[in-house]
């Protein structure tokens, strides 16, 4: 690219990139040059209120390792021309290697000063000696906006890679393929301090956060996060939170998180998925695997925490997602005048067989009305009952002050779609806290042809069973139709274990037969 006179190789400013000279020099001429270059743009009385400069020289970094030890070589905090179109690329990660080694603390490798819109990073590996580096600050009152970061990596010890401050905007970023790794502190960070609800726009295309110990992504004002596939890892004693989202007074619009389709390590009890404040929007996970280190961790360990502080949470959905470990909700004095909107819809658990070794309610200061009622939706667990949990339930409402009920009705059969017969029973389990409301016991005549009598019940596993229901004396070929309506509550494990038992004088397989038990909760 020698002969293109709209492109800066660092190295015709002096650089070595030989892993030995310090190169920051270098780089503070190269980007004096590209601001130097910044030129008014010709079409500007086109543009309506556009009176921005527009970039007019490209950085490339080529193949080698570039020592750093001043802060702010790629942009300057005293650079504030506005200026569209800041392009920085390397020959690619590995190949291009920035090493910063400044010792200065709380300094930043980029300072962007309200001053470039349009920027793009390509094929770079940003390196820090030190837990006291930052990558980025970036500062906006209106100006700072659309960043690009494509194929870089961060690795090594930082502090913040992202941060983000200012009054409007510093929204509208993306970052394709980019990898962080090592001990970071925080990778994209937005304080409650010096923000604003206008940062918006954050999009994660396959990116891997794994790291020793660290937070991904820490917002205090909102957001309008996306993130698409990728795998992120905690594989430090340390560990911390993927996603950070604190509540402050939001507008509204800027309080939605979706994560789809991305593969989650928590290795050690004190990894989190998540720890969210957020007091409206939505937050949802979307077939994303959190369970792969589940024979590493406890499963009683809370790796996911939802907060409402006297207002409703957000809408929160875990959609085709396998899961681990436990999710933690708690609640306030004055929750329960909001509603709440928490589902988990066709969800594997990996190591709980029910909603009630899933969920742990926690009650900051009274006004159980504000336990929030948890949906689970076309779910299963694993293990060895597996088959035989039904994993269905609005979890929690019976302290709840406004709960939305939905009826499930089951069906019970052996494992060869028949009753059982003569001293056969199959065993199933309803969640925790369920009400049985009706159980329905249905043959058509003719459907077998013994002339025993039918003799079947619904029994519980108590030491002296609950019989809940109870076909007896019919003639099995005469058919039976049993409607028994009750009141029973599974509030124990021996009595949301249910058994469907057939008598001695059962001499048939029945495959026409119906167990029916309907359920609340």
């Amino acid at each position: 690219m020698a002969d293109d006179i709209n492109v800066i190789d660092v190295k015709s400013y002096g650089a070595k990139g030989d892993g030995v000279t310090d190169d920051s020099d270098a780089f503070i001429k190269a980007i004096a040059a590209i601001e130097k270059a910044a030129a008014v743009n010709p079409a500007q009385a086109a543009l309506a209120g556009d009176n921005n400069r527009r970039g007019r020289m490209k950085l490339e970094i080529p193949i080698g390792c570039y020592v750093i030890t001043k802060p702010e070589v790629f942009m300057r905090s005293t650079y504030r021309t506005r200026t569209v179109g800041f392009a920085v690329s390397g020959a690619g990660r590995g190949l291009t290697q920035i090493y910063y080694k400044n010792t200065r603390p709380n300094m930043y490798l980029l300072y962007n000063n309200d001053a470039w819109l349009s920027i793009v990073f390509s094929d770079i590996e940003f390196t820090s000696s030190n837990g006291n580096n930052n990558f980025m600050l970036s500062v906006s009152s209106g100006g700072a906006q659309n960043y690009v970061f494509e194929r870089c990596s961060w690795n090594g010890y930082w502090n913040y890679i992202f941060h983000l401050n200012g009054s409007d905007n510093n929204s509208e970023m993306t970052w394709f393929h980019c990898n962080f790794n090592g001990v970071i502190n925080k990778g994209v960070y937005v304080p409650s301090v010096n923000a604003s609800d206008q940062f918006l726009n954050y999009n994660f295309f396959a990116c891997n956060f794994e790291v020793s110990e660290g937070d991904f992504l820490h917002f205090e004002k909102g957001g309008n996060i996306n993130i698409w596939g990728g795998s992120l890892i905690h594989y430090g004693e340390n560990a911390g939170t993927f996603f950070r989202l604190y509540v402050n007074p939001h507008s509204y619009g800027v309080q939605r998180f979706l994560c789809v389709g991305a593969r989650f390590e928590h290795r050690n009890a004190t990894s989190k998925l998540i720890n969210c404040e957020w007091n409206d929007g939505a937050v949802s996970f979307i077939n994303c695997d959190m369970s792969s280190a589940s024979y590493m961790v406890s499963p009683k360990n809370v790796n996911s925490l939802f907060t409402s502080g006297n207002q409703k949470m957000p809408s929160i959905k875990f959609d085709n997602c396998m899961l681990m470990g436990r999710h933690e909700f708690r609640y306030n004095v004055n929750s329960w005048n909001s509603p709440h909107n928490v589902i988990y819809e066709n969800c594997e658990f990996s190591q709980a067989q029910g909603a009630s070794d899933f969920i742990q309610y926690t009650n900051l200061s009274g006004n159980a009305g504000g336990q929030p009622q948890i949906k689970f939706s076309n779910c299963r667990s694993q293990g060895a009952d597996a088959t035989s949990v039904f994993f269905d339930t609005d979890y929690g409402f019976n302290k709840n002050n406004r709960a939305q009920l939905t009826k499930k009705l089951v069906s019970i059969k052996n494992a060869d779609g028949n009753f059982p017969r003569a001293g056969g029973s199959e065993t199933f389990y309803l969640p925790l806290g369920a009400i049985v409301m009706n159980i329905k016991l249905l043959s058509p005549a003719g459907s077998v042809s013994s002339s025993s009598a039918a003799d079947y019940k619904v029994q519980t596993s108590e030491a002296v069973p609950t019989i809940l229901a109870s076909v007896s004396g019919t003639p099995a070929k005469n058919g039976f139709n049993v409607n028994q309506d009750l009141y029973f509550v599974c509030d124990t494990a021996s009595k949301r274990q249910l058994k469907l038992v057939a008598g001695a004088r059962v001499d048939q397989f029945n495959s026409n037969a119906y167990c029916l038990v309907e359920y609340i909760g």
